[in-house]
């Protein structure tokens, strides 16, 4: 077995996990009234378990042990935990929590920045279990303009249009805590520049002013991030014009769903269609990923609702049009969510990812892309 990296590293968090045996860096998040937690396959051996920061490691049959394939707290660990009180807060706080869909539970804690990732561990292990899941397909043939370009170095753009997920809310990067992993539509980025050979102008960031992209004819992969919190569709079709066709990109990854969950999925999709026709009236040149949000916490009162229907109207949709791909991330979040409790791998516990959902979105996108 290789050394254990104790930082991020891009290769290694973007290695798919329906691939090879080893999975680096899984998250865990153990409630107080835990001691066990299944990960995303059975364990056959633990190479490392370190803190989410991974500036503490844990020792064998000290803090932890394994158990029927399971990854066990042991009495006494220095591990850290959700205390309940925190986890199912009994009186209601502004921005530490939400309304709480369980029984006898009024309350769901929440918290942003590092809240949910300072209670978490990451587990490096081999498993011998073959991946059961969605099998996420290659659809260069809908993406084959923006490959091209690549394939020949010739100067492109990639655009990410979306929500608070996508501005890569509570990714260690953006929130400023080691391991300072970066943002998925980073992730994507890079590892598209790493494999052709390109540099990367990172030009437009969320949040940033946006401004013009400067084109030097070179071989450079422009990265352009118009996503912002908290929006929806509607706010999609009324700002597409300044956030994605001002900008005439090669690629767009659209990914709204999260926040449209009171929607039925004939509005959504309306107002999905709407931003698509936009983008091929405007910028005819781009090719399109629809990207399927992932699920928020069932146990989050007002936010569960619709989300779960959105992707299989996004697959139809795309496999009807040209040079539009659809990328199944609700069907890969969904599969890991009848192993792993919802807390294992969220940002804030309600409706945003930790670092190793993040990665999970970049490995999904990238293997649409055929890489």
């Amino acid at each position: 077995m290789a050394r254990i990296n104790r930082k991020y590293i891009l290769e290694e968090y973007m290695k798919p996990l329906w691939e090879g045996d080893t999975v680096a860096h899984e998250s865990v998040m153990f409630r107080e009234d835990e001691h066990a937690a299944r990960l995303t396959f059975p364990i056959t051996e633990v190479y490392a378990v370190y803190s989410a920061d991974m500036t503490v490691e844990y020792e064998k049959d000290i803090d932890w042990t394994v158990e029927y394939g399971c990854f066990v707290r042991t009495p006494g660990s220095r591990m850290p935990f959700m205390p309940l009180e925190r986890f199912y807060p009994a009186e209601h706080e502004n921005g530490k929590d939400f309304g709480c869909t369980e029984a006898g539970r009024p309350f769901l804690g929440f918290g942003e920045g590092d809240t949910m990732i300072r209670n978490q561990v990451v587990v490096t292990y081999r498993h011998e279990a073959a991946w059961n899941g969605p099998v996420v397909p290659a659809q260069t043939d809908k993406c084959a303009r923006f490959l091209a370009k690549l394939e020949k170095g010739e100067e492109a753009t990639i655009l990410f249009y979306g929500d608070s997920i996508t501005t890569g809310a509570n990714s260690s990067g953006r929130v400023g805590v080691p391991p300072h992993a970066q943002s998925f539509p980073e992730m994507v980025t890079a590892m598209l520049a790493a494999r052709y050979g390109y540099t990367v102008s990172w030009d437009v960031h969320p949040y940033e002013e946006m401004k013009t992209i400067s084109k030097t004819g070179g071989k450079v992969l422009h990265y352009v991030n118009t996503a912002v919190g908290g929006m929806d569709s509607v706010w999609g079709v009324n700002n597409v014009d300044s956030h994605v066709n001002d900008y005439q990109p090669d690629l767009i990854i659209l990914a709204f769903g999260m926040n449209d969950g009171h929607k039925t999925r004939d509005c959504y999709m309306e107002l999905t269609d709407k931003i698509v026709t936009s983008m091929e009236a405007n910028v005819p040149q781009a090719d399109i990923i629809l990207l399927a949000t992932m699920l928020p916490h069932w146990r989050a009162a007002g936010f569960f609702a619709h989300q779960i229907e959105y992707e299989p109207a996004l697959t139809a949709y795309a496999a009807a049009r040209e040079h539009i791909a659809a990328a199944p991330m609700t069907s890969v979040h969904k599969h890991i969510l009848a192993r792993k409790e919802y807390y294992h791998m969220t940002g804030n516990n309600v409706n945003h990812p930790n670092d190793f959902l993040a990665r999970i979105y970049g490995m999904t996108l990238l293997a649409v892309l055929g890489q």
